[in-house]
């Protein structure tokens, strides 16, 4: 598992084709991760909120800056998924 930080999500209603710009912890480099739009877009939603409005777009700003861990599918091809690191570390605060 990679950790980052959420910049940007970019997305085409069309395409069916996302892609979650995510700057690294460790190089400080952002990377444009291709995922698939609608999935993503629904597990932002649930992880942050304000994500998605009016119109069924993705144009809210909950994700932004928020901190995960990710990585690439199987094939490394697209995301394969991503855990918000604040609610990991909420779950193990005594």
């Amino acid at each position: 598992m990679r950790r980052g930080i959420i910049k940007q999500f970019r997305g085409s209603w069309g395409s069916g084709i996302g892609y979650l710009d995510i700057e690294d912890s460790e190089t400080g480099i952002i990377e444009s991760v291709p995922c698939e739009n609608a999935p993503t877009v629904r597990a932002l939603e649930v992880c942050f909120g304000k994500v998605i409005t009016p119109g069924h777009s993705a144009d809210g700003t909950g994700y932004k800056d928020k901190e995960i861990y990710w990585d690439y599918d199987e094939l490394g091809l697209v995301l394969g998924g991503f855990s918000p690191v604040e609610k990991e570390e909420e779950q193990y605060e005594v």
